[in-house]
């Protein structure tokens, strides 16, 4: 489980990667790809690193509002 869970739409996977990245240069731990274990579901993944985070980040966008 990670300290910080960042949310984004799918276009900002960019923008998501580089704020990973300097978090993780900082110590914390993050989670924020979308590779989803085989044996689990999309929104069980999401839903148990939401609540095992201390910490949710939520990058707005154009795109993050068009999405689910």
């Amino acid at each position: 489980m990670s300290e910080i869970f960042i949310s984004y739409a799918s276009e900002d996977r960019p923008r998501a990667k580089a704020l990973a990245e300097v978090l993780t240069r900082e110590g914390w731990s993050v989670w924020w790809d979308r590779r989803i274990p085989v044996d689990e579901t999309f929104a069980r993944v999401i839903e148990k690193e939401v609540r095992a985070a201390k910490c949710v980040v939520v990058l707005w966008s154009k795109a993050a509002l068009k999405s689910e």
